[in-house]
């Protein structure tokens, strides 16, 4: 029997690793792609894996990839798109540049990916994509503008995509992780390229608590989660039907029942109060 093929982006590290190696345990033909196709050492020494470079706003990468897999394998099973960074900052003080790459790479080329891999699936008409969101794409936070926004135009695509492509056999959703220790937390974007004066005190008050509230603790404290629990998760939704937004970690499922119960304004004041506390005195919070 031939084995299934599965197509994921951002491979060389933190969760696309992990999804890499698990799609390999569970006798999946991969191909892991990734800019540096150096990067990760441990997928090249697996059989079955194919190391593949893939910057995915690059359209000829995307299309090196996909003739790549349809000429030697015949078919595409599953897409993961998790390719993705975080820019964070005042959005008055990131460049046109900092901005169009944020969404260059966390939307525009999840889109560019899912247009490439549609002909054959539409062909077979079998195939899931699962698009690797986050709880940012849920809520808001203090100074993450370009990256929330982006993952929540992820969770709009992604919901307006489930109509159109269920005609055609295929199943997209997303995956949402919470707060899990990964490559993505030690490699903070921040968008200073038009710095303001008047904003410079605010910005490091604001650098420091994002450092203590994403790297050195979770900005909730429910603790971090088991990195491996995402890529079984993932496997498991790329192989049943489920729901179009699934949710993955201890922070994301109490948050969900907290906006259910009593709204998204009273997180909105808690979340200020959280983060605003370590840079602001008591009398203006």
């Amino acid at each position: 029997m031939m084995k299934k093929v599965v197509i994921i982006t951002g491979a060389s590290r933190g969760f696309g690793e992990l999804i890499a190696k698990k799609f390999h345990k569970e006798n999946f033909q991969v191909i892991a792609t990734m800019r540096n196709i150096d990067s990760s050492p441990s997928l090249k020494k697996l059989n079955n894996v194919d190391i593949k470079r893939l910057d995915v706003t690059l359209k000829s990468d995307i299309k090196n990839v996909i003739d790549f897999t349809v000429q030697k394998y015949g078919r595409i099973d599953i897409l993961i798109n998790n390719a993705g960074y975080g820019a964070f900052g005042f959005l008055e003080e990131a460049s046109e540049k900092e901005i169009r790459n944020q969404f260059d790479v966390n939307f525009f080329g999840l889109i560019d990916c899912i247009r490439a891999v549609l002909p054959q699936m539409r062909k077979q008409r079998d195939g899931v994509i699962i698009n690797i969101s986050s709880i940012a794409g849920r809520f808001g936070l203090p100074f993450t503008s370009l990256y929330n926004s982006s993952k929540f135009a992820v969770e709009g695509l992604t919901e307006c995509l489930h109509y159109e492509l269920s005609l055609f056999g295929i199943d997209i959703k997303t995956v949402a992780p919470g707060s899990f220790r990964t490559g993505f937390h030690d490699s903070i974007n921040y968008t200073e390229s038009e710095k303001k004066d008047d904003l410079g005190d605010i910005r490091e008050k604001l650098k420091i608590a994002l450092e203590e509230g994403i790297k050195n603790e979770p900005p909730f404290p429910f603790g971090f989660g088991n990195n491996d629990d995402v890529a079984n998760f993932v496997f498991k939704q790329s192989i049943k039907k489920s729901k179009v937004s699934n949710f993955i970690g201890t922070d994301t499922k109490i948050i969900n029942f907290f906006i259910k119960i009593f709204g998204r304004e009273l997180l909105f004041k808690i979340i200020k109060k959280l983060w605003f506390s370590r840079i602001l005195s008591k009398k203006k919070l």
